[in-house]
């Protein structure tokens, strides 16, 4: 039986990051089809600021492209750095823009009607895959159970558990919701204005890159029906088009996958709360009661709802976390406990009356 202290389940950006991390560890990753496969393998990886009225995710986002420029650099990896402009959409987010000026920290400059920031830039996925080696196992978990003070993950036995698996669950963990966004990359050939000295983003990302031009979005929600084609191609290349003067083109490449997100947009970081436990001992939070204390599965953690910019935002959740398991610091808005409170306020009552209702039928109490 082979131990480990740590098994990461999920190998797209937040498992490979989560992985390299914690590499100081006895630490396996695994994932069913390889290392940055799915979503991961068909984002845009671009490192673009984010600016709104003043936000605390907005905060968090403009953070986490700070901190990835300096992970990425650090460990050789390229991250393009050109600057990226920032567009408004139409009439009404022009006069958004007039507002968000007062609000916007990291330095800029105004430009076509847009906002220039020098903090942007992108990851090649395949240098990413090629730079940061961390141990892989390909497998599809089948089993995570508890046994004893260990985690049994199919054959393997671990101390701790990080679930990275994106929009696809393994566990039930009902105030976890976690939301399947499709998103695309395309990648064309053709004619297009003179060379691009930066990057764009207004409806989608666009960039140019090799003498291919780029263009990438997170643009359908609940589409798990959506699949690459050359239709949501197309969809782009216009898009792209309200941004630069697209003459003729031809189209190279197309991905596309499922990108995770939570309800609140911020990322989902943390110990997985023990909802049965906490809820028994703690019947009022239903009620809106303040919980006094949080029952966790001692072990399990989990990192998701990465969004549209896994590459930035599993750099800080990951250092985030191990920070938060070995030195008990505070998570803040991207802990697990915040959508456990008001998926208790919502859904606690009828989810405790089925828990007493099977804990009747089994004798089992706590």
């Amino acid at each position: 039986m082979k131990h480990f202290d740590y098994i990461i389940i999920g190998g797209g950006i937040a498992g490979l990051i989560s992985a390299y991390i914690f590499r100081e560890y006895n630490t396996l990753l695994l994932d069913k089809k390889g290392i940055l496969e799915g979503a991961s393998s068909a984002a845009g990886a671009f490192l673009f600021p984010k600016i709104s009225k003043k936000s605390s995710y907005t905060d968090f986002i403009n953070n986490s492209i700070l901190a990835a420029f300096t992970f990425y650099k650090d460990i050789g990896i390229d991250t393009h750095k050109k600057g990226v402009l920032l567009l408004p959409r139409d009439e009404r987010d022009i006069k958004k823009f007039k507002e968000y000026e007062k609000y916007i920290k990291l330095p800029f400059e105004k430009k076509e009607g847009g906002f220039f920031f020098e903090d942007g830039g992108f990851i090649e996925v395949d240098e990413v895959r090629e730079k940061i080696e961390v141990p892989f196992f390909k497998e599809k978990v089948e089993l995570i159970k508890k046994e004893g003070n260990f985690w049994k993950v199919n054959d393997f036995f671990a101390k701790n558990v990080i679930l990275a698996t994106g929009y696809e669950s393994l566990i039930d963990i009902p105030y976890i919701q976690i939301r399947p966004i499709w998103g695309e990359r395309i990648e064309i050939n053709g004619k297009w204005e003179d060379n691009l000295n930066f990057y764009y983003h207004k409806n989608c990302s666009v960039a140019e890159i090799q003498n291919k031009l780029r263009i990438g979005a997170t643009h359908k929600r609940n589409c798990l029906e959506c699949k690459i084609n050359e239709e949501e191609a197309f969809e782009l290349i216009e898009k792209a088009k309200e941004i630069i003067n697209i003459e003729k083109f031809e189209i190279d490449n197309i991905k596309g996958g499922f990108r995770a997100a939570s309800v609140d947009y911020f990322p989902v970081v943390g110990e997985v709360i023990d909802v049965d436990k906490t809820l028994s001992l703690q019947p009022k939070i239903v009620k809106g009661e303040i919980p006094k204390q949080l029952v966790y599965k001692k072990g399990l953690y989990i990192i998701n709802g990465m969004g549209g910019r896994g590459f930035s935002n599993a750099v800080m959740c990951a250092k985030m976390l191990k920070n938060y398991i070995e030195n008990h610091r505070n998570l803040g808005k991207i802990d697990t406990k915040r959508l456990f409170i008001k998926w208790a306020r919502k859904e606690g009552e009828k989810y405790l009356k089925k828990l007493k209702e099977k804990n009747v039928k089994s004798g089992k109490s706590y």
